[in-house]
């Protein structure tokens, strides 16, 4: 239900569901240090969106509208921080993930704030945060507004990511990471046989820099080898997940080294291949899925993570036994995202339910994408999470050519 107010719109009455998951309404006291703790409010937030910006996001349903986004700079949001005119009016409800850890008072009562000032001006739209780590969620919960847990690497597919037979090991250990300075490829300095597949991101300060430090620093590490090929630019060339998996199933030990990040899909891309894994105490979620039996937590130096790949590699734990436990923890908090997404779809009257075991068909759920590309998908809407899109075939060519001329129609 929609009232007005002197100040505008508000909602008076919220939907079960997102009062199940903590949600609570802001007072007038609240509403008024949220509206005034910024720039006056405007319909999107940043009004202004930066044409390399780029949100990973997919739709997960189209009737009603369930956009699934990451929580990035520039869209704290996800996708409804960068909407334009064509869905700030439309109901819709936004599952937001933090791309990165939110396990901060300062930064919860952020995010509480801009949700109460874009939902000033967009009240059928409906948020709610699918954290990472229970840490997460009940901090969220602790700023009244709706939260779930689910570690968005439990999205990984087992397809892609498992253990190859009759592959020999060629390393003692493995690290998939970014090519950047809080990755801490450094911590791997002391282990004998190491494969690091990477990537870069070039919107990064000083990424030019950070890069070359690295790969010069372990080029001179007899035993160290960076697999990906890179182009004219020295830039590495990404892997294909298939061929990711196929390096990881080289390697003994998959290693998780950065203090704080996001949820880190590496690792859960080792546990299905079968790997087990050396981290260092870290921030973000990488830790849910993770079994102190054969995931050894140890001190940020590097004589100390060679000797726990050493020790841990020599314990020759069945690649299958890790795959098979993983796989039990995945399936258990697949079926709670599943069931979140059926009770949205209840909420508002929808007899229409996922499939299961999992509907998802790409390996990561949610694709990086241009921001214009990401409204567009939601706006149409073209539902990429599962699937064939709830509007029949049309050539993603052609698609592109009517969701510019909605864009130019509606402004935005």
């Amino acid at each position: 239900m929609i009232a007005m107010t002197g100040a505008g719109l508000q909602e008076s009455s919220p939907p079960k569901l997102l009062r199940d998951l903590g949600f609570v309404a802001p007072g007038p006291d609240e509403e008024a240090r949220a509206l005034g703790s910024e720039a006056p409010v405007t319909p999107s937030e940043p009004r202004a969106t930066p044409e390399d910006l780029r949100v990973p996001a997919a739709v997960l349903s189209g009737d009603p509208l369930i956009s699934y986004s990451g929580m990035i700079p520039g869209a704290c949001l996800g996708v409804a921080s960068i909407l334009d005119n064509r869905l700030r009016a439309r109901p819709a409800w936004f599952l937001l993930s933090p791309a990165w850890s939110i396990e901060s008072e300062q930064l919860a009562g952020e995010i509480r704030a801009r949700a109460i000032r874009h939902r000033r001006l967009n009240p059928t739209h409906r948020f709610i945060f699918v954290c990472n780590t229970p840490e997460e969620a009940t901090l969220m919960q602790s700023h009244h507004e709706a939260a779930f847990f689910y570690n968005k690497t439990a999205n990984t597919l087992e397809t892609i990511f498992r253990p190859l037979p009759d592959t020999p090991d060629v390393f003692d250990a493995v690290y998939n990471a970014q090519l950047s300075l809080w990755k801490r490829h450094e911590l791997s300095a002391e282990v004998r046989r190491c494969a690091f597949l990477c990537y870069v991101d070039c919107s990064a300060p000083n990424w030019d820099a950070m890069r070359e430090s690295i790969l010069r620093r372990h080029a001179r590490i007899p035993g160290h080898v960076f697999i990906n090929a890179f182009d004219k630019a020295n830039l590495p060339i990404r892997l294909a997940p298939s061929e990711v998996n196929r390096e990881l199933n080289r390697a003994r030990v998959g290693l998780c080294l950065s203090s704080v990040e996001g949820a880190m899909f590496a690792s859960a891309e080792y546990l299905l291949a079968g790997l087990p894994i050396v981290t260092t105490p870290s921030k973000g979620g990488r830790h849910v899925y993770h079994d102190p039996e054969y995931c050894w937590t140890v001190p940020a130096d590097p004589r100390s993570v060679a000797e726990a790949v050493h020790a841990l590699g020599a314990k020759e734990i069945p690649r299958a036994y890790i795959r098979e436990r993983t796989l039990r923890r995945l399936a258990r908090d697949r079926e709670r995202f599943l069931g979140l997404i059926d009770g949205i779809l209840e909420e508002v009257g929808s007899q229409r339910r996922l499939e299961r075991p999992w509907p998802f068909r790409k390996a990561v759920t949610m694709e990086w994408l241009a921001a214009t590309d990401a409204v567009d998908r939601a706006a149409f809407p073209l539902v990429d999470g599962f699937g064939r899109p709830e509007k029949g075939l049309v050539p993603w060519r052609l698609r592109r050519k009517l969701l510019a001329l909605q864009r130019r129609r509606a402004g935005g």
